[in-house]
Formats: C-alpha cells, sequence, structure tokens
C-alpha cells in the first residue's frame, strides 16, 4: 500500500500534525507513506522514523519568472505524479494540496470541505468532511479517525531530533556561559506578526526581572524586522541576554529549546516546539484562537475520538504544566489581525507585567534547574 499525506502549512501546524500522520502509519504499519510539506517546515519531520519519504515544496519558486516557475513545479510534482498511491489526505483546505491530491492519481482521496478555491475543488476527494472547531492536534486527527476509520493509540506530539542536534546545543550553550545548575529560560519576544507581539517596554520589564532573579534568558526569532524589535526590546534590558535572534536554523533552535527549563512568549511555532519537547509554556495570547492554538500537553489522557479541544476559547487558562495569559474581554478571541485589523492588538497590550510575573513567579518556583 502506498499513502500520500499533504501538510501545506506553517511550522507549529506541521508539528501538531505529527501524531495524525502516526496514527495513519500504525494503522497501516506496512504502508509506504508519502508526507509533502513546505520545504521551511521539513525538520519538524525530518527525523520520523515511520515516514518513508519527506517531500518539500520550496515555496520560493513563485518568486522566480514564469519559465522558472514552471520547470521547478513540474519538476517537484514528478516526485508524486501518478504514483500508484492507493490513499491521499490533504489535510488543509488549500488550492494546492487538492490540486497535488488529484495528480497523486490515488485510489481513494481525503480531505475538507472548501469554501473557497477553483471550481470543483470539492469533487476531487472520495470522502470530504467538514473542519470541526477545535484544536490543531484534534483537527488532523478528526480527518485520519473519520476518513480512514481508525482510532488514535494517543495523542502525543513527538518531536524527533537527532542526538548530534542535542549535543551541538549543549555544547553552544556551555560556550555562551550556561552552567549546570542554572535555570534557563528560552523567550521568543516577537514575531513578524505585530498583533501577536506583546508591547516591547513589557517584554524588557519580564526579561528584566528574569536577570535580576539569576535566571539565564535566551532570545530567539528570525528576520529583519524581529531584529529591530528585539534591538529595541534590549535597549530597555540590563546587560546578560543570550541573543540569538537570526543565529539559529530551525534544527538548531529545536535543539536550544531542548535544554531550556521553560518557554515564555507569545503564540508562535517556538511555543509548539517547546510543549512537544515537553517544557512547561507561558504563552500571551491576544486575539487568537486559544483553542485551536493553545500548547499541546502531552501528558494528560484524552477521551477518544471526542475530538474536544481542551482549551476554552478566552481568559487566563492552564493545561497540565501550561499556562495561556489572555484578556477575557466579550471581543476576543477575535482572530482578526489586530484591533480593525490594523496591526496592534489592545487586548494584549492591556496585559501587564505585574500580572505576567505573578505567574511566572509560581511556575519558577516548580522547576528544577537540572541540564538535560
Amino acid at each position: 500500500m502506498r499513502i500520500l499525506a499533504i501538510k501545506l502549512k506553517q511550522i507549529g501546524d506541521v508539528l501538531l500534525c505529527e501524531p495524525a500522520l502516526r496514527a495513519i502509519k500504525t494503522r497501516f504499519s506496512n504502508a509506504h507513506l508519502t508526507v509533502i510539506v513546505n520545504s521551511y517546515t521539513a525538520p519538524m519531520l525530518k527525523y520520523a522514523d515511520y515516514i518513508d519519504e519527506l517531500l518539500g515544496y520550496d515555496r520560493r519558486l513563485k518568486e522566480l519568472s514564469v519559465l522558472k516557475r514552471i520547470k521547478g513545479e513540474l519538476n517537484f510534482c514528478k516526485n508524486f505524479f501518478l504514483n500508484n498511491y492507493d490513499i491521499a489526505i490533504n489535510f488543509a483546505s488549500g488550492d494546492r494540496g487538492a490540486i497535488y491530491s488529484l495528480l497523486s492519481g490515488a485510489k481513494y482521496k481525503i480531505g475538507f470541505f472548501a469554501k473557497k478555491g477553483f471550481v470543483g475543488k470539492n469533487l476531487i476527494y472520495d470522502k470530504l468532511l467538514i473542519e470541526p472547531d477545535t484544536h490543531a492536534v484534534m483537527h488532523d486527527l478528526y480527518l485520519v479517525c473519520e476518513g480512514l476509520d481508525i482510532l488514535p493509540r494517543d495523542y502525543e506530539v513527538k518531536l524527533y531530533l537527532k542526538d548530534k542536534t542535542i549535543e551541538d546545543a549543549k555544547n553552544r550553550l556551555r560556550k555562551l556561559g550556561i552552567n549546570q545548575g542554572d535555570l534557563v529560560v528560552y523567550l521568543h519576544p516577537i514575531t513578524h506578526w505585530s498583533f501577536k507581539s506583546w508591547r516591547d517596554d513589557y517584554m524588557a520589564t519580564v526579561i528584566n526581572w528574569f536577570l535580576k532573579n539569576g535566571i539565564k534568558v535566551i532570545l530567539g526569532g528570525s528576520g529583519e524586522k524581529e531584529k529591530r524589535r528585539v534591538e529595541n526590546i534590549l535597549s530597555f534590558v540590563n546587560k546578560g541576554v543570550i541573543n540569538l535572534v537570526g543565529r539559529l536554523d530551525l534544527e538548531e533552535l529545536c535543539g536550544i529549546i531542548y535544554h531550556c527549563h521553560l518557554f515564555f512568549g507569545i503564540d508562535t511555532a517556538p511555543m509548539h516546539i517547546a510543549a512537544a519537547l515537553n517544557k512547561p509554556v507561558i504563552a500571551l495570547f491576544g486575539p487568537s484562537l486559544t483553542h485551536r492554538w493553545g500548547p499541546w500537553e502531552n501528558n494528560l489522557s484524552y477521551p477518544v475520538k471526542s475530538f474536544q479541544s481542551p482549551y476554552k476559547r478566552k481568559g487566563v487558562q492552564s493545561l497540565g504544566k501550561h499556562i495561556i495569559i489572555q484578556k477575557e474581554w466579550p471581543c476576543v478571541p477575535c482572530d482578526k489581525k489586530g484591533c480593525n485589523n490594523k496591526g496592534f492588538s489592545e487586548c494584549l497590550g492591556e496585559i501587564k507585567p505585574k500580572e505576567v510575573i505573578n505567574i511566572l513567579q509560581e511556575k519558577i518556583s516548580q522547576l528544577s534547574p537540572v541540564f538535560p
């Protein structure tokens, strides 16, 4: 049997799809499983030993001239075109995944009903399901379990890392002054989506609190826009922060987070990475949908085939070792790009450092600073 799974989304989305992919392979253990993702998200699944073939679509093809792009697109499609697949399962409702499902020539195609896209897209699938309004992990498991009539064995999100990645990160941290007995926080202060970001001066206040209490702070991020924001944050911060913004690729980032004791920051892919590595997460949420994107707790039991989100829709809440800080305003969560879609979220700006520090203080008192 040959199975094609398609997840053309962002880094966090791909990581949270892992339990669904593993459920496929558990049910069809002798099947050849091919997975298509965007190339920049591939490290999330790169070392999952149950995936037989991982294909990464390079979105930079869209930046090429028409002829070069057509050539690149065709070359990529050759990897799966009419490749004797028995099943194709598309986890997103976008056009590209639907086209890839069709081109695969799979005998049985499964996907979600799409309200947008090209005419006839929904007719591609043999099994069409309505997307459930639930957590991303449950969302993808729902498609697998209902589409293939299987039961999930577990709900754990697993991130597979090479021993070398872990060891290299440990050596790097030692060179940066991290020693046995140090309490280390990985802090992701910003994202390219400004509506998800907290105020710079508030973030600096929390960083200074960490430093004052002898806690090592590692800052992460990528991109020029994020670098500029971090520089502004650091202008309010005392010396002592380990700034790795723009200095880590995705695998290296995973290795660094593996050795930290706590994640603090905003709703980003590193938050999901930390949760998958079983690190306690304290995350600030603004207009984002908490019940869909809250940090996943691996060490809980979930009802079989209920597919309900373990999170409420708003407010300060905890799930296992994770805590979400969010306002419980009537407009939250609006799932917009800031108030009136203008890039700034008042619901985030009104979360005060004192409230955050009180939560951090209690969580940190429970941590044991053992260097993994």
